[in-house]
């Protein structure tokens, strides 16, 4: 898989199957809360995160705490988009992040989605760990550079 950065957004390829349609054909609304989340996670492993261990071994929980859609164009069946990425507000104990989803040059859909850490045992939000909270930091730090491309 090949994630190219535009302003330093990681970018997802991903090309549309027939289960993420409806029967006409177009791209069925709650994929693309999917789409983003593949989009996040990309982004986070990119930053040198291990969700998965986050999850399982720290006990630490990432939650949508909210999430705005906006759809622009319907996406279709075989369409192959891109997932751009990327972070653009850090608290404590949340995060926002924003996702543009593209077919080419043309924007399908926007999220904009709150992530919350969550103690996994407590049910409760709880401030990031310092390792994670680190390479947010990063993240935030990479929105004023240059562009990139990441292969994996």
């Amino acid at each position: 898989m090949t994630i190219v950065s535009r302003n330093n957004s990681p970018a997802v390829r991903y090309r549309v199957i027939f289960g993420d349609t409806d029967a006409g054909g177009i791209v069925y609304h709650p994929r693309y809360l999917e789409l983003a989340e593949r989009g996040r996670n990309e982004a986070m492993r990119q930053l040198g995160l291990d969700v998965g261990a986050l999850f399982s071994d720290d006990g630490y929980g990432l939650a949508l705490r909210s999430a705005q859609l906006r759809f622009l164009s319907p996406a279709m069946f075989d369409d192959v988009l891109f997932i751009h990425t990327s972070l653009t507000k850090l608290r404590a104990a949340s995060s926002v992040w924003a996702c543009v989803i593209r077919r080419g040059a043309t924007d399908i859909c926007t999220v904009t989605a709150e992530i919350i850490c969550m103690d996994r045992t407590a049910h409760k939000p709880v401030m990031f760990p310092p390792h994670v909270n680190a390479a947010f930091q990063g993240a935030v730090a990479l929105k004023s550079g240059s562009s990139r491309e990441i292969t994996s």
